[in-house]
C-alpha cells in the first residue's frame, strides 16, 4: 500500500512539516487575502501556487538536503504531491482551518528554515513571504476586515493589536519572542519580511485586493 520502513523518521517529519504544513499556511493566508474561501480556489491562482513553489524549491530544500545531510525523501516529487494534493477540489478544506493557530505555526513550521538560511548565508525571500502573508491577515483582524473568525490557542491578543499600534507595526511583529524566540528583533529577519510585505501588498493589488 505504499508504506515504507525507515530507520529514522527525522528526515519526512521535517519534510512534512516543512513542505506540507508550512506551505498549507502559506496557501490559506494569500487565498485569505483575496477574499477566498478554499485551499483549492487559492491553487488555482497561479501567483499562489508559484509563491508556494518558490518557497519550497528556493528555501526548503536547499535547507534540508545537503552535502552533509543529504535527504533520503525527493523532496522535490514530495513537493509536486503536496502542491497537487491542495488543489484537489474534491477535498474542499477551508482556509479558516489551515490559516488558524499562525501563533503556534510561524515557530514551528516557518522560524527553523528562516533560521537555517541565515546560518548559511542563503537568501530567504521566499519563506519570508510566509511571515508576511500572515502579518496582513493579523492586519485584518486587528481591524474586524477578516472574513471568518480567527482562532488562535496561544495568541496573546492584546500584543498583537498592538503591533498594528506601533510606529513600525513590521519591527513590532519581528520583535515578538513568541513568534520568533531567539530570531525575535533579528535585523536581518525585519528587513526580509519587510521586503516580502511589499511584495504581498503588490500581490495583493494585482488581485484586485490592495490594501495600504
Amino acid at each position: 500500500v505504499g508504506a515504507e520502513m525507515v530507520a529514522s523518521v527525522h528526515a519526512h517529519e521535517e519534510a512534512k512539516i516543512r513542505i506540507l504544513n508550512a506551505t498549507h499556511s502559506c496557501v490559506a493566508w494569500a487565498g485569505t487575502l483575496l477574499g477566498l474561501n478554499y485551499i483549492h480556489e487559492d491553487m488555482a491562482v497561479p501567483a499562489i501556487r508559484q509563491m508556494a513553489f518558490d518557497y519550497v524549491t528556493n528555501d526548503v530544500i536547499p535547507c534540508l538536503n545537503t552535502p552533509e545531510h543529504p535527504s533520503p525523501i525527493d523532496l522535490a516529487a514530495y513537493r509536486d504531491v503536496v502542491l497537487e494534493r491542495f488543489g484537489n477540489p474534491h477535498v474542499r478544506d477551508t482556509n479558516q482551518r489551515v490559516a488558524m493557530d499562525g501563533f503556534s505555526k510561524v515557530p514551528g513550521f516557518i522560524v527553523p528554515t528562516l533560521r537555517e538560511c541565515m546560518q548559511r548565508g542563503a537568501p530567504m525571500s521566499s519563506t519570508a513571504m510566509l511571515p508576511a502573508l500572515f502579518l496582513r491577515v493579523l492586519g485584518r483582524w486587528h481591524r474586524g476586515e477578516l472574513a471568518y473568525e480567527y482562532q488562535d490557542g496561544v495568541m496573546d491578543a492584546e500584543a498583537a493589536h498592538a503591533f498594528f499600534d506601533a510606529k513600525d507595526p513590521i519591527a513590532a511583529f519581528c520583535g515578538d519572542a513568541l513568534l520568533w524566540g531567539p530570531l525575535a528583533g533579528n535585523a536581518e529577519l525585519v528587513t526580509a519580511v519587510r521586503v516580502a510585505n511589499a511584495q504581498v501588498l503588490a500581490f495583493m493589488s494585482a488581485a484586485g485586493h490592495g490594501e495600504s
